[in-house]
Parts: structure tokens; sequence; C-alpha cells
């Protein structure tokens, strides 16, 4: 085939899946728990959900939420694997608002103070607590 026949096509871009993305730049524990996301609608990119299949492109800016907090992401790089904590940085720029994550704070600590901890609903005393009980049996009964 000559040279003058022979169609020039531009390289492909690089994309990849938005769970696995997110998956690999520790936004969430399991590349599972990425697509369960994906699926009850808590990714979005430009204001609309997302599937997980969904192919990510340099520049690209996600919306996560995962519980109280609310994350704005831009995709910087395509990681092949998951990343160790420190790399997180080289492929991913956080857009977060301030105010998103101290809302999110603030919401945590609400909860917090308003639900017991496990460990004071359990009705039966630890050995600690029956150490205690007893020393102050023992020191009631004397007076």
């Amino acid at each position: 085939m000559p040279s003058s026949e022979r169609s020039i096509s531009p390289a492909p871009t690089p994309t990849q899946r938005v769970d696995k993305w997110l998956h690999h730049v520790r936004v969430f524990k399991t590349r599972s728990l990425a697509t369960q996301a994906c699926g009850r609608g808590h990714v979005t990119l430009d204001g609309q959900e997302v599937k997980a299949s969904r192919d990510l492109k340099f520049g690209d800016v996600l919306e996560v939420v995962r519980g109280d907090l609310r994350l704005r992401v831009r995709v910087l790089a395509l990681p092949p694997q998951r990343l160790s904590a420190p790399r997180v940085p080289e492929f991913l720029e956080n857009l977060t608002p301030q105010e998103w994550i101290e809302k999110a704070k603030a919401l945590r600590l609400q909860r917090e103070l308003e639900t017991p901890r496990a460990h004071e609903t359990v009705a039966k005393p630890n050995k600690q607590q029956l150490r205690q009980l007893r020393e102050w049996r023992e020191q009631n009964e004397d007076r």
C-alpha cells in the first residue's frame, strides 16, 4: 500500500473504568465497593451519575459521596494497579471544598455523641466493671 493511501489515525486516548480508577487511587477499599457506589448513584461526572463501566480520561472531575463526606477529585493519570498511599497525589487532584470537609466532620461528631458505643449498651458487666462493683459493695457494707 503506498504511503499516500495510508490513513494516519490518532493514537487512542488512554482510558480506565471508573470503578477501577476509584479503587486504584484508594477512594474505596475494594473495587466491588466502588462498583456499588456507582450503582447507587454516589459517583457523578459533570453532574450526571455514572456507571461503573464508564471510561475515565485525563482531566475528568468526579464527585464521590462516601458516607457523610462528599469528595471532588480530578483525574491526573490512570494507574495500572492499586497505589501505595504516598503515590496517590500523582494520580488525582483533590478539589473538595473545605466547607464540605468541615460539614462531614461535624456530622460525624454529632453522630458519635448521639449514638452510644456498642460496649456502652451491653447489659452484662465485664471483669473490670465486676471488680469495681465488688469494691463499691465492700466499701458500702463497712458503713
